[in-house]
């Protein structure tokens, strides 16, 4: 792996995670700075961990990294008639045996039953047994890269580039820009991030498994570029954030133009033009000052939005149930008034993909409310979606009645407008710990990405079921798995945001304590 900041001398650097530091703690009751809130503890400093890193001296997980323990081996003697090759390895006996891992070691001629047995798909909720670790399934990813920043990132966005719309060929290059969530509020900061050299890390052999010659061909040719060989490499740049970053955003229109929610109930606005610029043409003047500046919520807040349908309409909640509506002006400036307050905290906001002047929110009174920008004071419709606090909301860009919501009990539904106060279309039960995020895949209008504190799942709600009477489909909260999810990635722990990439197909970058990972499921 390859580390570099612009303008700096390129680091390099490989390893695994590091030592676990503390939770970033529950929506609405997060930390804020250095200081506890809702009981949640700060995280720890650097010099706590294993190793001090830095934006400097990033950690990458090398996936292919050989790790082996003494007991991982097993060293047979050549008896008289066995042959030995070239590489000093036995060849026949009836005691020759070949190194293998502790998790899945099973003798050469034990029975298929207890091979089988011996590796089993894992599901959040299921407790390890002793000496049982989670291994890591190469085949079940056709890309996969991972990073730890110095800090843990609540909140991220990708941003848009101008590489060009579903792109597909290997290696990857993406742009995001996140925000730290620090032990002192000076700490803080936005990074713009840009990851290249992404390669493809699993490949299936010519033939298996493949639908058609076209895809040996591809395979072929995706060989002879090269390009799976080269380290992924990371070029970053920041802005000083006074504040831990609650949320950040980006304008759909306007990609250089980003939103962050401070710990400090501050909401600023940062033209990243400059910074993206240097991360092209290095030597760049760096443009450090907020846009604007907006110190009207009354507390802190993780709630906005972006108005996908009119450019520069945006919206922020706070802690305390207040909305604000932002409304670009001449100048480059916004004004911003309070239209509404929901009386309990604001927790998610989301634009219609179709209707200008509405909104939906999600709030700690359980409900999902819908809002309209003409009429002040009240929403339009409200409803009690769930039983716990609504979390994350998303509005689906491509069927517009639909809209998801998840909860602080692990339950996410999936509602249709038209029908507003009825029971959801789909209601899944099956994770056992608070619903992060969740969002609509940008052009699958039945793909959703979902993430809890344990995982991240992807769901095609296409996939039909039989419904029980009584309920919707989805599970009963016994472990059950639905038939809709498609494919759940583990391995991080306190999971806060899932997105999809809007100009790579089926890639999906999450945030985590453990830190950052970019990876394509192989079955989308």
């Amino acid at each position: 792996m390859v580390a570099r900041q612009t303008q700096a001398k390129p680091l390099k650097g490989r390893g695994k995670l590091g030592k676990e530091i503390e939770i970033m703690g529950k929506k609405t009751k997060r930390k804020t700075g250095g200081k506890e809130t809702g009981g949640n503890k700060t995280n720890a400093a650097p010099s706590m961990r294993e190793t001090e890193e830095t934006f400097e001296n990033l950690k990458f997980e090398d996936p292919f990294e050989d790790e082996f323990e003494d007991n991982d081996m097993e060293i047979v003697d050549a008896k008289e008639g066995d042959d030995v090759d070239a590489d000093g390895d036995v060849e026949g006996g009836d005691d020759a045996m070949g190194a293998k891992s502790t998790s899945t070691s099973t003798s050469t001629s034990a029975a298929p039953d207890a091979a089988a047995a011996a590796k089993q798909a894992w599901m959040p909720g299921k407790k390890l047994e002793e000496n049982e670790v989670l291994e890591y399934d190469q085949s079940a990813y056709t890309m996969y890269h991972a990073l730890k920043p110095e800090w843990p990132c609540l909140s991220f966005d990708i941003v848009r580039d101008d590489r060009g719309e579903n792109r597909t060929r290997f290696p990857h290059t993406v742009l995001a820009v996140a925000g730290t969530q620090a032990d002192t509020d000076a700490k803080n900061k936005l990074t713009l991030m840009k990851l290249s050299d992404l390669s493809q890390t699993y490949k299936k052999s010519k033939g298996e498994d493949s639908d058609s010659e076209e895809d040996d061909e591809a395979i072929d040719e995706d060989e002879d570029e090269g390009g799976r060989d080269d380290d992924p490499v990371l070029e970053h740049v920041n802005i000083p954030h006074f504040g831990g970053v609650n949320r950040v955003r980006t304008m759909p229109q306007q990609a250089n133009i980003v939103a962050s929610h401070s710990s400090t109930g501050h909401v600023h606005i940062w033209d990243i033009k400059t910074h993206m610029d240097s991360l092209e043409r290095p030597g760049v003047a760096l443009n450090n000052r907020a846009v604007q500046s907006y110190g009207g919520h009354k507390e802190e807040g993780y709630a906005m939005d972006w108005s996908p349908k009119s450019a520069g309409h945006f919206a922020t909640g706070d802690c305390s149930g207040g909305i604000h509506l932002w409304q670009p002006k001449e100048g480059g400036r916004w004004d911003v008034v309070e239209g509404w307050n929901a009386g309990v905290s604001v927790e998610d906001i989301q634009w219609s993909p179709t209707e200008p002047t509405v909104f939906a929110t999600g709030d700690c009174g359980k409900n999902v409310s819908i809002y309209d920008t003409r009429k002040k004071g009240k929403p339009m419709l409200q409803h009690q979606a769930h039983n716990t606090d609504v979390n994350v909301i998303s509005w689906n860009g491509n069927v517009s009645n639909l809209l998801a919501s998840g909860s602080d009990d692990g339950v996410f539904s999936v509602w249709d407008l038209r029908a507003w106060g009825k029971a959801p279309l789909a209601r899944f039960t099956t994770h056992n710990t608070p619903i992060t995020s969740l969002e609509w895949h940008p052009t699958d209008e039945s793909m959703i990405v979902v993430s809890d504190e344990e995982a991240v799942f992807v769901y095609d709600l296409s996939v039909e079921e039989e419904v029980t009477q009584g309920g919707a489909a989805g599970g009963n909260g016994n472990g059950d798995i639905p038939p809709q999810l498609l494919f759940m990635h583990c391995g991080s722990q306190s999971n806060k945001e899932a997105h999809w990439h809007p100009q790579i197909p089926s890639l999906v970058m999450t945030t985590a304590l453990t830190g950052f990972n970019v990876f394509i499921p192989s079955n989308l």
